[in-house]
């Protein structure tokens, strides 16, 4: 399988580095000598979500908007002296020195007050008046030299936009696997999406509405959901879903250790923009805003009241199940409403007061349910609130549907429009199908190489150019990754690198020569081929009709992994398998069932470089041995003699393999099984139980002990008739 395109194969050739024009870089030096220690892209951002003195608030998934010459807070889970502040713009590098006004110690401990997290700290900053639009990665740096950061948590803005373009994504599930795919691989092509929205539609901002990873407590989809969102150039806007609860039962773990440390610490939130108000609020795992929540609606739309705003609501159960447009009193449509909602009527009936009573309300975006299925609500002076629900970004929908993000226009005049770039709008379909946008990055040793590979070949829009971010480490100059850049199918119409802090971030515009093609950054050559390292096969001594299932892993010192094939091994040939990527990156897995004439299987895996490794796994089964059976003459007249010689244990030899023996491997099969499916539960293809092996194989073994005690009784039949006529 081609993990760097989705299981499509493009060619591995590597091109000859060729000249190409680039922005004049911004290498000022940012931070201090001691903070200039090159580490690796991915390790940066972790840090700054990981470390004890981190900033709380604002975060990458929420970040605080401010005109020039207005002030902000900062949240610190530290009591620490605070000697300098300053931003760094996430596309031109230009740093932002910031003014402290305070730093003031708030509390002894991390504490949860009404659902928010409250820090130890409290650091009010000033924005200069000078201060240039954008957005920006925020530092702090202690009176003992410590760097605490956030990617992408200040924006800076002059003026009120009288209109915003988003994308409105849902239901990433990062940490599960779809279609023989991790989520977490699948979901770097919403960034190269994004950032070519950007400069295409002038997108301003992504919103997620929940299930950002597919499991509650899985850390490591949470740093991938980091590491992946942090390479966007506009802001991002976060609220959980069920999945984000899910194996979490405890507030103070969900806002402490998981959801709250690597999203946003608090359930919920609001974000003002100039003319727009974001409020996003926490359906949990119950499927609907509880009162606390909507008691935090109403206070928020109370205060707001007057000043202009446009607000939208950001949660991820729909409050409508069906498509349409909808007017009156909640009853007349409960039967549109989505299940946990019409469970909870109250609740929805309270949702649809608040609503109709602040008419700053014009949109309510959600998920959860992997299909679109967008709702107008008329209030009763007609004005309009849009009921958007977006279908899946990475993760299994309905048939009929697809993966995609949709694209929102929100007006300061209360309109809210659908951009569709590949279909007519409709209520139950507007979303981008970005199924065929195989656009997919992988990250290289120390991030000191990064690549996108691209398959437009099936794709409904025409982008004739792509942007493309490439988060690279410090490690070398940037001269350095300038002169080592190459492509295949893609050609570099402009590219620049800026110091953005902690890394460097190289941002291109890629001219698309061919629907197929790859560009890699890399600072250094790479002469080394993967390494396979198998983990497991199960079970170890198949027998004919088991489910064979190998896990192993690929790594790669270097720019990456690129492809991954493997082969059956038998006695007729070799045979096609399908590989499935496992439920964290690098792992992988492959299964088929056993028959006669298997001898193994070969897995290799080719790096982005073009080096190669095999191994071979040995796993037999005899091919089935022909027998030769005697034909027996056709004689009118048959004496007792010959009638002896027609002997069973001559043609038909019996069978040697013991019943006890085979019911023993069987049973071993389905314990090691068993213990397979706990480790693999992302795995896609649907896996034969343990209770369906046993049947197949003990189909094979009764047809055995069956046939053996048949040949049995004839053959002390042929003795007694024998010995009868013999007396």
């Amino acid at each position: 399988m081609n993990i760097a395109n989705a299981r499509l194969y493009m060619s591995l050739i590597i091109l000859a580095a060729f000249l190409i024009s680039v922005v004049p870089l911004q290498t000022t030096p940012i931070i201090s000598a001691q903070e200039q220690e090159a580490v690796s892209p991915f390790d940066a951002i972790i840090s700054a979500l990981e470390s004890d003195i981190r900033i709380l608030t604002p975060t990458w998934s929420k970040p605080i908007a401010v005109t020039p010459g207005l002030s902000f807070e900062i949240s610190l889970a530290k009591d620490v002296s605070i000697a300098r502040a300053f931003g760094i713009h996430v596309i031109t590098g230009e740093v932002l020195n910031l003014n402290i006004e305070s730093v003031e110690k708030i509390g002894d401990s991390v504490s949860i007050v009404d659902g928010i997290v409250v820090g130890v700290t409290a650091v009010k900053i000033a924005v200069p008046a000078s201060a240039g639009e954008g957005l920006y990665n925020l530092f702090l740096e202690t009176s003992d030299g410590e760097l605490m950061w956030m990617p992408r948590s200040l924006l800076v803005y002059n003026s009120s936009p009288d209109e915003l373009v988003l994308l409105h994504l849902s239901d990433t599930h990062l940490g599960a696997t779809d279609e023989g795919i991790l989520n977490d691989f699948k979901h770097t092509r919403y960034v190269a999406l994004v950032n070519t929205l950007r400069d295409l539609l002038g997108l301003d901002l992504v919103i997620v509405t929940g299930d950002t990873i597919d499991v509650g407590n899985q850390i490591g989809a949470y740093r991938n959901l980091a590491y992946i969102m942090n390479q966007m150039m506009v802001p991002t806007l976060i609220v959980p879903g069920n999945h984000n609860w899910a194996q979490v039962t405890r507030v103070e773990d969900f806002l402490l250790q998981f959801y709250g440390k690597y999203v946003y610490p608090a359930r919920q939130w609001s974000f003002r923009w100039g003319n727009f108000l974001f409020i996003g609020l926490d359906s949990q795992s119950t499927g609907f805003v509880e009162d606390e929540g909507l008691d935090y609606l109403e206070d928020v739309l109370s205060r707001y009241e007057g000043t202009g705003v446009r607000s939208i609501i950001m949660f991820h159960h729909p409050l409508f199940n069906k498509s349409g447009t909808y007017k009156g009193d909640p009853e007349s449509f409960r039967n549109a409403l989505y299940g946990s909602w019409d469970s909870e009527f109250d609740k929805a009936e309270r949702f649809f007061e608040i609503i109709n009573r602040y008419k700053s309300v014009i949109a309510v975006f959600s998920g959860h349910v992997h299909r679109d299925a967008d709702a107008i609500y008329y209030r009763s002076d007609n004005s309009k609130v849009y009921f958007i629900t977006t279908t899946t970004a990475n993760h299994g929908y309905p048939e009929g549907y697809y993966w995609g993000g949709k694209i929102v226009k929100l007006r300061s005049s209360g309109e809210v429009d659908v951009i569709t770039l590949d279909r007519e709008y409709r209520l139950e379909k507007g979303s981008l199908d970005t199924s065929k946008f195989r656009v997919f990055s992988v990250t290289g040793t120390d991030g000191k190489a990064f690549s996108w590979m691209i398959d437009l070949s099936e794709f409904q829009v025409d982008f004739s150019s792509l942007v493309l971010s490439f988060p690279l480490s410090k490690a070398v100059p940037p001269e350095t990754y300038l002169n080592n850049i190459l492509t295949d199918g893609l050609e570099v119409e402009k590219i620049s690198i800026v110091d953005v802090g902690p890394y460097y971030l190289a941002v291109g515009t890629f001219k698309v020569m061919n629907d197929i093609g790859r560009v890699t950054i890399y600072a250094e050559e790479d002469n080394i081929a993967p390494e396979i390292n198998v983990t497991s096969v199960v079970p170890s001594k198949p027998f004919k009709g088991s489910v064979v299932t190998i896990q192993f892993t690929v790594s790669d010192e270097g720019w990456g992994v690129g492809n991954i094939n493997a082969k059956l091994l038998t006695t007729e040939g070799e045979e096609d398998l399908d590989v499935f990527m496992g439920v964290t990156l690098g792992t992988y897995i492959i299964r088929f069932i056993a028959s006669p004439g298997l001898e193994g299987v070969r897995i290799s895996a080719t790096d982005l470089a073009g080096n190669t490794v095999e191994t071979t796994i040995d796993i037999s089964i005899p091919a089935p041995q022909t027998t030769t059976t005697t034909t027996p003459q056709t004689e009118t007249t048959t004496t007792e003699e010959e009638t002896e010689t027609t002997t069973i244990e001559e043609e038909t030899p019996l069978t040697t393999t013991s019943p006890g023996e085979e019911t023993a491997t069987m049973t071993e099969e389905v314990d090691e099984t068993t213990e397979i499916e706990e480790t693999t539960p992302g795995e896609i293809t649907t896996p034969t139980t343990g209770a369906e092996e046993a049947e197949a194989g003990g189909g094979i073994g009764g047809l055995v002990v069956l046939l053996a005690a048949v040949i049995a009784a004839l053959i002390i039949l042929g003795t007694a008739v024998y010995v009868k006529y013999k007396r």
